[in-house]
């Protein structure tokens, strides 16, 4: 398996730490991978204007939010 590392600022690190929890995973590489998993299913659905719609709960209470995946 190849080994890839990269430093983090102290907001990226705090991120990563509150995904593991969000996704029930114990390190970061499990977040990564769970991200890229994630990026791939919205890069598949997105729009011919490289954007991304995620709807409101059935309950309304979240807003919509639109998420550009264009450079």
């Amino acid at each position: 398996m190849a080994v890839t590392s990269f430093e983090v600022d102290d907001r990226t690190a705090a991120l990563l730490a509150q995904l593991q929890t969000t996704f029930g995973v114990k390190t970061n590489a499990a977040v990564i991978r769970k991200a890229l998993a994630l990026a791939n299913v919205a890069s598949q659905h997105a729009g011919a204007d490289n954007t991304i719609t995620i709807a409101p709960s059935e309950d309304g209470k979240k807003p919509a939010v639109k998420v550009s995946l264009a450079g």
